[in-house]
């Protein structure tokens, strides 16, 4: 069981060696991190997505031949993510060290999630999001087994699920230093868009609906993808009023934001993320944040078995509109007419054409799946 507070969280490691996860490596837990010259896991190079689900495992020992040698002091930084969402939750998760040992490092050494893909081009593009959260070092990715003459190895400052909340010492570095340079610009009321994201991503039936609804409220439609690190954060810094998804940008606006703004997360799938997005937003910025929970059903791709990343959620319209008044972020005393059949199998179309197969109702998924297991048993 991981906690983000401890006393030891920072820990200078001699001759540590780094070990990537293998090159067959593939799935959620890799064996990766910091050894110790004696082969034991350095205890602050675990990563864990929640308080009990760890990302690596110990490695075995390299063989002398296959380790490389890296001379000078450097920082280990975790596990590097190209996903937006997991890099700035959980790459970005040690860098709070940096205020402790800033001047007397080379730079951070990440190992990467797989070895399979552009890490170089992934680095280049995450870049500018690093400045700007404060990672501003020299950023290295190590593909080989090395042996670093002398690595710092703190321990996460932030995850997943429970871990939103942050140790004291990451929430006091964001606070200091993530967007500090940026001033804020931009509209007092967005929409947090998904329309536009590309196939792969979920988001909510019928959401050009919604956007239409928001837009006549005076919410300006944001489409994070579409604009560099720099502006998203800018229009985070100004806005007041702020409605979107359970998704990724609701990490970078408990970074940036601040205790004047109120964030109205709409459920899209049912998992029970909005709870630790709620529990950031307050804990980072004293931002008012509350769920908007009103899903009817979620329509997963496939014959899946469970909403995801890729599900599409159907909400109650009239009963969102109601909490949203209730909460003061909308104020049409008219109620926003319910999704009709019509407008439902349009979107539905709309949806399958782009990502190139059916979505279906979870729920009768499930209920074919019960099916075939009966059926199997008699």
């Amino acid at each position: 069981m991981f906690k983000l507070e401890a006393p030891d969280d920072l820990s200078l490691v001699p001759d540590a060696l780094l070990i990537p996860p293998p090159a067959e490596g593939r799935g959620r837990q890799q064996p990766s991190g910091v050894l110790t010259v004696d082969g034991a896991l350095v205890e602050n190079s675990a990563s864990w997505s929640s308080s009990s689900e760890p990302v690596n495992a110990s490695p075995d020992m390299p063989a002398p031949d296959e380790i490389t040698p890296l001379a000078g002091k450097w920082m280990f930084g975790g596990v590097l993510y190209g996903h937006f969402g997991h890099f700035i939750t959980e790459s970005f998760a040690r860098a709070w060290a940096l205020d402790e040992i800033r001047g007397q490092i080379e730079g951070v050494l990440f190992t990467p999630k797989q070895t399979s893909g552009n890490i170089d081009n992934m680095l280049k593009a995450l870049r500018p999001l690093m400045d700007i959260l404060g990672l501003d070092v020299p950023v290295r990715c190590i593909m080989t087994p090395t042996r670093v003459e002398q690595l710092y190895v703190p321990r996460q400052g932030v995850g997943m699920s429970d871990l939103t909340v942050g140790s004291q010492k990451f929430r006091n570095f964001v606070n200091a230093h993530s967007g500090a340079a940026i001033a804020p610009e931009g509209d007092e009321r967005i929409y947090i868009s998904r329309s536009l994201l590309p196939p792969g991503r979920g988001g909510l039936v019928g959401e050009s609906l919604l956007e239409q609804y928001l837009a006549d409220e005076g919410y300006q439609l944001f489409h994070p993808q579409k604009h560099p690190a720099a502006v998203q954060v800018a229009r985070y810094k100004a806005a007041r009023d702020i409605i979107t998804v359970d998704c990724s940008p609701l990490h970078m606006l408990a970074y940036v934001g601040n205790s004047e703004q109120r964030v109205g997360i709409l459920t899209r799938r049912s998992m029970d993320f909005a709870p630790s997005f709620i529990r950031q937003l307050e804990a980072f910025k004293g931002i008012t944040a509350f769920e908007v929970n009103t899903l009817v059903r979620d329509w997963v791709p496939g014959r899946s078995l469970r909403p995801g990343r890729g599900s599409f959620g159907e909400m109650d319209v009239p009963r969102t509109w109601q909490i949203l008044r209730e909460r003061g972020m909308i104020s049409s005393d008219t109620p926003w007419p319910a999704l009709t059949d019509a407008q439902r199998e349009a979107d539905l179309s709309r949806l399958n054409a782009l990502h190139g197969l059916d979505f279906h109702p979870l729920d009768e998924n499930l209920a074919l799946q019960e099916k075939r297991t009966a059926k199997k048993a008699v």
